[in-house]
């Protein structure tokens, strides 16, 4: 098996002036100075994600949460719901609240069943993520997307040097801890479109440093690397009710995004990892350059994914004046019908919809009052 998934023929082109290029000719001299990069190099990178992942809680604790709650920024997420003793517990032991479930708490409570099913659905909001650990994630985000491209763009502005490897090992590690990071945090909207993102990231870098094509590797990652700050800094003004910052850094996200990842990256990486290998290197292609491509193009159609859901924001800030996550750190629905319900400012997009749901809220609260 290790044999044909090694197969040179797989990895290498046809050399049409001597025999195929192998695996030996990427091994590394002895005295001299010409350094091939191996596979065993990148395995630090897992060791290095752990670490961040320590390095994270670090900075949190020490800095991002003193900066946050001094801006304001709400610790927990803010509800009129009062404690009901049986409903919590059913709440706590069942997955699954369904109809017969609901009927019989009701008769439990003397409360209808609205309001039985009411006072769930504001539980679960209770277990979404509080603001102040939105603003954590997103400055983790800023901090991390924009020291690796300053220091991409410090690599790469002349040449390709040794400090290649650094560049690869820290953006894996990156990788690595915001994998791990997604099976510890709250599920997200959008996590299995991250999941293949991130791994598929990962194994680009894995086959791009041992079959040294660290020049693309590092271009695609660059690219990745240009929008995502200003997407973190316009979260993380937003959870703290700065408006105009937020719309912005909002802006320069989108027209970073369209200039990263909707131009640069189709119109220069894939074209020079699907167009130009045939015109300067290959006579007819080869298992390694498909099974690049495959993954460079499976971050294309993410990006155009994303790019539909960053339009859609756009359409509806210039029809509602409302402004939102790009991504949503939910998957609940309940949580996305509060987002619409409310503006960066938090003033109410529907007013009679607000005021009707306040309503209930407040006699929800006196009927919880009552059955203790």
């Amino acid at each position: 098996m290790l044999e044909w998934i090694w197969d040179e023929d797989l990895w290498f082109p046809e050399n049409s002036t001597g025999p195929r290029y192998g695996w030996k000719d990427l091994e590394n001299k002895p005295g001299s100075d010409i350094y091939h990069p191996q596979v065993h190099d990148l395995h630090w990178s897992f060791i290095l994600g752990v670490a961040l992942v320590g390095i994270r809680f670090l900075i949190k604790k020490v800095l991002v949460e003193p900066i946050g709650y001094n801006l304001g920024v709400p610790r927990r997420n803010p509800s009129l719901l009062v404690n009901n003793t049986v409903l919590e517990n059913a709440f706590n032991f069942n997955k699954e609240i369904g109809p017969d479930l609901i009927k019989k708490l009701s008769k439990q409570t003397d409360m209808t069943i609205r309001r039985v099913e009411i006072w769930f659905r504001m539980r679960r909001k209770m277990e979404l993520p509080s603001p102040m650990k939105k603003f954590e994630d997103c400055s983790w985000h800023f901090i991390f997307y924009s020291t690796a491209f300053i220091y991409g763009l410090c690599v790469l502005w002349d040449h390709v040097s040794t400090d290649i490897f650094w560049y690869y090992i820290i953006e894996m590690a990156f990788y690595w801890c915001l994998i791990l990071s997604l099976v510890k945090d709250h599920r997200r909207k959008d996590f299995t479109e991250l999941v293949i993102h991130h791994v598929a990231t990962i194994i680009l870098l894995y086959f791009s440093w041992f079959m040294n094509f660290v020049r693309i590797g590092t271009l695609v990652l660059i690219a990745h690397d240009a929008a995502d700050p200003w997407l973190a800094l316009a979260k993380m003004n937003k959870y703290t009710k700065h408006k105009q910052i937020t719309e912005v850094c909002f802006i320069v996200f989108i027209l970073v995004w369209i200039i990263s990842r909707l131009m640069y990256y189709p119109f220069v990486v894939l074209y020079s990892s699907t167009v130009e290998p045939y015109n300067r290197l290959l006579e007819k292609t080869f298992f390694a350059h498909w099974f690049f491509n495959f993954f460079l193009y499976l971050l294309m159609v993410l990006h155009l994914m994303w790019s539909y859901s960053i339009a859609r924001i756009v359409v509806r800030k210039l029809r509602q004046g409302q402004l939102e996550d790009v991504r949503s750190d939910s998957d609940s629905d309940e949580d996305a019908e509060s987002d619409n319900d409310c503006d960066v400012n938090g003033n109410g997009v529907n007013g009679s919809t607000v005021q009707r749901r306040n309503n209930g809220l407040l006699k929800l609260k006196n009927s919880s009052i009552q059955s203790q």
